[in-house]
């Protein structure tokens, strides 16, 4: 491999297969080529990974393996990559998520032909013997995964995802992911969903802040008639914890969202039917992505007292 190759972030790749020494042998052999790899014995097994976690960027199939644990042994099929590759589209389409794949199996001259203009196939017997061909199945795989939008989101946004892939859960990972995404629509009901994702997201980090920076449980606050993150942004406030434009930001998220997201003001209010652009929404973003950098920095090298002078909030 190049040393450029060596430098590559890892990749999560998800290997379905009912061979355990196989995977076992596959599954070190990735470590060389920058693919951290999970195995699933059968098809619903991997599924369901696929389905709870996103953290898998692509699939290797094997050509025959159980549809279900309860498969009888002997009884696996050529159906079952056919079958795998159709319950792939339907989760790509469920939930609007791409997952390059390809077939790795010992029935090459078998399926070859018949997943020829479907997907890229690799013969088990040359890859084992053969490091060149278990390097293009791996490199193959970096491409595809190469050119997936959110692969693109998350290199843009490097030091933004060292953070998340590290402190974020798999819901507010994909909340963050959602926002990033270059789709857009101008569209009220999509706005103020995407409102909606900043107000839950800025919670998500308030409550990281507490636990790692402050060392304290985020369930200690908001017992009274303060809401916890109400108390948070107050603690942060007017302890000077955060630059003026972050403690101003962490506010106006909180205020302005929970407004105008969740319909509680009056008419006669300055949020009743608050005016929101898709620049509005970029303004929140970017308030967002402020928050994430200053936790990040506060937790690798300790909370800085800053400048921030009392406001009215």
């Amino acid at each position: 491999m190049s040393k450029s190759k060596n430098r590559r972030k890892p990749v999560h790749v998800l290997l379905i297969d009912d061979d355990l020494g196989l995977a076992a042998s596959l599954k070190n052999r990735a470590r060389r080529y920058q693919i951290i790899m999970d195995t699933a014995t059968n098809l619903e097994e991997g599924l369901d990974l696929l389905m709870n976690n996103q953290k898998y960027q692509a699939v290797i199939l094997d050509g025959k393996a159980p549809l279900t644990a309860n498969q009888l042994k002997g009884t696996e099929a050529e159906n079952f990559v056919h079958e795998a590759i159709l319950r792939l589209r339907e989760i790509e389409l469920l939930y609007d998520r791409v997952l390059p794949f390809c077939v790795h199996t010992a029935w090459y001259v078998q399926l070859e032909p018949s997943l020829r203009n479907r997907t890229l196939v690799f013969d088990k017997k040359k890859t084992a013997v053969d490091d060149s061909q278990m390097e293009a199945m791996f490199e193959y795989l970096h491409q595809e995964i190469g050119k997936l939008e959110i692969t693109k989101i998350k290199l843009q946004y490097d030091d933004i995802f060292e953070f998340a892939d590290r402190y974020l859960d798999e819901e507010d990972l994909s909340l963050l992911l959602n926002l990033l995404s270059p789709k857009t629509s101008t569209q009220r009901t999509f706005l103020l969903e995407r409102l909606a994702f900043i107000r839950r997201l800025e919670e998500s980090l308030l409550n990281i802040f507490c636990k790692e920076c402050l060392k304290m449980d985020p369930m200690l606050f908001g017992l009274g008639k303060t809401s916890r993150g109400k108390e948070l942004i107050d603690l942060v406030k007017t302890r000077k914890l955060a630059p003026l434009h972050v403690s101003f930001m962490t506010y106006v998220i909180y205020t302005t969202q929970s407004l105008a997201v969740q319909h509680k003001a009056p008419e006669n209010s300055e949020f009743y039917n608050y005016p929101i652009s898709i620049y509005t929404v970029q303004t929140f973003v970017n308030g967002l992505l402020d928050i994430i950098l200053w936790i990040k920095d506060s937790i690798e090298n300790g909370i800085k007292e800053s400048g921030t002078t009392d406001m009215d909030l």
